[in-house]
């Protein structure tokens, strides 16, 4: 048996739009007074810096410079990219520079805090005169691992002082490496909710293309039968009714999605529709398709079944998936039956087809968007849209094998509201 040509997308647009974690702002500058120092905070990265990660650093130099009375106290890292930046500072006097990245690969040298004296390698010791400083230490994410982070103290550093520096360094290394983690998979959660809303889209669009093209080609087949009916007033009259009503509903689908909202076929607690009417356009709709395979289509009706609860569309849009499956899994000289029932407290579609039926292992991959059990067609999206419209009414569908052969699918819907 032949699969639908739908699938149902899970999530249409995406639910939720991701929380951007955004760039940490520039801490506000504190003017140069007596007593004060002037404290800066670098505006963070664009691309993912952690605002988290930089206030670790922030309250590391402000701590540093009260711990050690330096005039000058500094954080130094890298964005994402790979340029240096001054993630924090904290200077009684003048502003702090930029590092360069050379100054920064100087300190890459550095496996513990140590003094940026004149016996200093000479690219440690061109940093010091440059910025100031007198002595730094790398904040490492582990014993062994590399520095994500730089502090630096000066214009003097006392070996009290640079013992505190090294204290400090070890002191914020597991926060920070904390921040960064948490920054990542900030940036990871990110990556997966955008992943997720393209998903989402392109199942949108996989639903506009089935839901558009079933009309269309039901207009399609009319027009065709158009020239040789021209003079049969009643084709002529179920011709304009039936075009009609199918440009209408590629109308209302538009709408829809203009209006950000994926089709719903169901869920609306006033929705109500007829059994009958819907059983029959579709009948019309499938005529001559079924005349060209040489399969008869019969329905069965009970009479004065209460409506079912869900929109006209949806269950326009169920029948049409199960017949158009039935009559492509039937044989020529076959023939689909389909029968509207009372089912309990609701109402029941019943779509029968005398094709190769459905082994029962495959029973509930046969709703899978785009499976099928025929190798020479792709499978679709039809079934598992049925699917989806019937449990979104409070309904569902189940399918077992025919008695004689072929395939039962069986949707039972809640009866509407009066």
């Amino acid at each position: 048996m032949d699969v639908p040509d739908r699938a149902a997308p899970p999530t249409p647009f995406a639910r939720a739009a991701a929380r951007a974690k955004g760039a940490a702002r520039s801490a506000p500058r504190v003017e140069s007074r007596p007593g004060r120092a002037r404290e800066t905070a670098a505006r963070a990265p664009r691309a993912g810096a952690s605002a988290s990660a930089q206030s670790v650093l922030a309250l590391a130099v402000r701590r540093l410079a009260e711990e050690t009375g330096a005039a000058r106290c500094a954080a130094w890292s890298c964005r994402p990219d790979g340029a240096p930046f001054v993630a924090a500072a904290r200077f009684a006097d003048g502003r702090a520079l930029a590092p360069r990245p050379a100054e920064l690969a100087a300190l890459a040298t550095l496996r513990r805090a140590a003094r940026l004296g004149a016996r200093s390698p000479a690219a440690l010791h061109a940093l010091a005169r440059r910025h100031g400083f007198a002595a730094a230490a790398p904040v490492e994410r582990a014993a062994e691992g590399p520095a994500t982070a730089y502090l630096l103290i000066g214009p003097d550093a006392s070996p009290r002082a640079v013992a505190a520096l090294e204290a400090a360094s070890r002191r914020i290394a597991p926060r920070l490496a904390v921040a960064e983690a948490s920054a990542r998979l900030d940036t990871l959660d990110a990556g997966l909710r955008r992943l997720d809303r393209l998903a989402a889209l392109g199942d949108l669009v996989a639903e506009i293309v089935h839901e558009v093209r079933n009309p269309l080609v039901s207009v399609k087949t009319f027009l065709q039968l158009l020239p040789e009916r021209l003079d049969d007033p009643e084709f002529r009259t179920d011709f304009l009714g039936i075009v009609t009503d199918e440009l209408r509903r590629i109308e209302r689908l538009l709408d829809v999605v203009l209006g950000h909202a994926r089709p719903r076929g169901a869920g609306a607690r006033d929705a109500s529709a007829e059994l009958a009417p819907a059983i029959e356009s579709v009948a019309r709709l499938v005529a001559h398709r079924a005349l060209e395979r040489g399969v008869r289509f019969e329905t069965r009706i009970a009479p004065d079944l209460p409506a079912a609860a869900l929109p006209e569309d949806a269950l326009r849009q169920i029948a049409l998936n199960l017949v158009l499956n039935a009559i492509d899994a039937t044989p020529a000289e076959g023939a689909v039956e389909v029968a509207a029932e009372a089912a309990g407290e609701g109402v029941a579609l019943v779509v029968d087809d005398q094709g190769p039926g459905v082994p029962p292992a495959l029973r509930e991959r046969i709703f899978e968007p785009f499976f099928s059990t025929r190798r020479e067609r792709p499978g679709g999206l039809g079934l598992a849209i049925t699917r989806r419209l019937a449990e979104e009414a409070g309904g569902r569908v189940e399918v077992s094998a025919r008695r004689g052969g072929g395939t039962r699918f069986r949707v039972t819907l809640p009866r509407a509201q009066s």
